[in-house]
């Protein structure tokens, strides 16, 4: 990628303003659409990766998996285009706020239970759109939601698809080489880590469970000082259940979050709307601004302009929240994983509207 400056012009129509961040992967900037006053976010593959055997596909994957989604709860990707040196660029709203990951450090440990079933609904509801669509995401982790704040209370933002399966077509046969696993440990359920060829929509709900169990016991249920530990203890153990950290939660909402992160996938909740159905008794449907007095995003600071994604590679956070990271292998990055070749074996403000109903 050649350096790009403020005030430049990318292709006749989007007018470079900032740069927000750059990773391993892509630099991302803030710029202007000439065509329509909005600014956007424009994430540009850095040049020396156009030659990567999987990294191309994989960045234009993301921008084909979310621009067929339609709601609200996952970022919008405008267009698409090229560099004059042949670096392909993907143009997506600008998010101001925060990644969840952020907000969690931001706020403390143990959400309210109310504060994280509406965030957890809101998620749930985009993930749903994307399933119905053939699209699961497969690194869904506080790195890749983005919490916005609105009038309407904190808006969230699934974002990152560049790791997505499409059922459509060949592309995840294409950009899944043999014997590789791609995610972050910490949120993938043991089909995933063994590289099981039908994964299914259930691979989000597990990981939604385990950001849903996060937001509420304050810590992950897998950890580990080493990628390989963590990795052992997914494979090999169940986790503690929530209500070992959480007495004050009622015994179904416990159970909901625990099935959520059931192993066996066939005793895991089947769909991002059955979960929706299964969480709705144990909140309001509101924004807890609307009547709790919880702080919202907007209370924990500066919130400032974020990319959507840096999409980074080599254990690089997903998105810029200007938190520092946690320096062991519970950061939740995504990783390149080699499987083995056998079982794994011994050796974690306004009144805000309802939410809109959940499908029967």
């Amino acid at each position: 990628m050649a350096e790009i400056h403020p005030g430049e012009v990318i292709d006749r129509r989007y007018q470079v303003s900032r740069l927000i961040g750059s990773g391993g992967m892509a630099s991302v900037f803030e710029v202007q659409d000439m065509t329509s006053g909005r600014r956007c976010a424009m994430k540009v593959l850095h040049r020396q990766l156009l030659l990567h055997p999987v990294i191309p596909q994989r960045f234009l994957r993301e921008a084909k998996a979310a621009s067929v989604l339609d709601t609200p709860y996952a970022v919008k990707v405008e267009g698409t285009g090229n560099m004059a040196d042949g670096s392909p660029y993907i143009v997506m709203e600008l998010l101001e706020g925060l990644p969840l990951h952020a907000v969690i450090e931001r706020q403390g440990p143990r959400f309210e239970a109310e504060r994280a079933l509406y965030l957890a609904d809101q998620i749930a509801q985009g993930l749903a759109d994307a399933h119905a669509r053939g699209i699961i995401h497969r690194d869904l982790k506080p790195e890749n939601i983005f919490v916005i704040p609105t009038a309407q209370g904190d808006l969230v933002k699934v974002v990152d698809f560049g790791i997505s399966k499409i059922f459509s077509g060949e592309d995840g046969v294409k950009l899944t080489q043999t014997g590789v696993t791609v995610g972050t440990p910490q949120y993938m359920p043991v089909e995933q880590l063994r590289g099981t060829k039908d994964l299914d929509g259930r691979v989000d709900v597990y990981a939604l469970g385990v950001v849903l169990y996060q937001m509420l016991a304050g810590l992950r249920p897998y950890d580990g000082f080493t990628y390989e530990e963590v990795i052992l203890k997914v494979a090999s153990t169940t986790a503690p259940s929530l209500g070992t950290y959480r007495a004050d939660l009622p015994p179904g909402l416990v159970g909901v979050v625990d099935r959520a992160m059931a192993r066996n996938r066939d005793e895991r909740i089947g769909s991002m709307v059955q979960l929706r159905k299964e969480m709705a008794p144990f909140w309001s449907g509101r924004s807890p601004l609307a009547h709790s007095g919880a702080p919202g995003i907007a209370a924990l600071g500066q919130t400032g302009g974020h990319a959507a994604s840096l999409g980074q590679t080599g254990g690089q956070p997903a998105a810029l929240g200007g938190v520092p990271s946690v320096p062991r292998a519970s950061a939740g990055r995504t990783q390149v994983l080699e499987r083995p070749s056998g079982p794994m074996t011994p050796a974690p403000p306004a009144a805000a509207p309802a939410q809109p109903p959940i499908p029967p």
